[in-house]
């Protein structure tokens, strides 16, 4: 069940917390929280907005508003866009994939579960595009949106110590793409030969919240 409208607290002396109250993951609520931070970012009055699976933070300078305007100003976009979704403007990035194999120790796992082959697991998987829902728990972790239904599985019981950067995994309804080499409990059906994250890119992160992936069988 979603809640229609979200909850608009403080979050901490200087931001705001928008946030629903979803079961899983909501497309409704996604779309809104986009549209929302897209309207909010073109104000330029706020030092960061984060957006996350159901909810988002905006930060915002202490020294030039107080934390009842803020507030106000976050509800008055609000009321203007209600909680519908506006026209979508997202980058659509091709991520190629490597399925299976090496790089995707898991995919007998995702298959059996699934009872599809590792060619109809690959063909769904890449099927339609995701959205970047959140960035975290490490630099370029890619959270995206719901992976499609019979591809959906439980977390590794015991995580691994190493999972490759640009390993794409599934965990439970989520799928998501590694943007450094870390300890990780996803199934891990493939990995990209792109980087994420590069601290000695120009631009050290490859994809943001408000983008769209689609991954490309190699």
């Amino acid at each position: 069940m979603t809640q229609l409208s979200p909850r608009i607290s403080a979050y901490g002396d200087h931001a705001i917390l928008v946030q629903y109250e979803t079961d899983g993951f909501s497309h409704h609520v996604s779309d809104a929280l986009h549209t929302l931070a897209a309207s909010l970012r073109k104000t330029n009055i706020w030092r960061e907005i984060v957006l996350a699976y159901n909810s988002l933070v905006v930060v915002f300078d202490s020294g030039s508003l107080t934390l009842e305007s803020a507030k106000r100003r976050v509800e008055d976009q609000i009321m203007r866009h209600g909680n519908k979704a506006g026209k979508q403007t997202d980058r659509i990035i091709d991520i190629p994939v490597y399925y299976g194999g090496e790089d995707g120790p898991d995919m007998a796992t995702i298959s059996q579960s699934s009872g599809l082959s590792e060619s109809e697991v690959i063909k769904l998987h890449s099927a339609e595009p995701y959205r970047v829902c959140m960035m975290g728990f490490i630099p370029g972790f890619t959270f995206l949106s719901e992976a499609p239904k019979k591809l959906h599985h439980p977390r590794q019981a015991t995580p691994r110590a190493k999972v490759p950067a640009g390993s794409v995994g599934i965990a439970n309804w989520q799928t998501g793409i590694y943007g450094l080499e870390s300890p990780g409990g996803w199934q891990i059906i493939g990995r990209t030969p792109l980087s994420i994250f590069d601290k000695d890119r120009e631009e050290p992160f490859l994809l943001e919240a408000g983008d769209k992936v689609r991954f490309v069988p190699q």
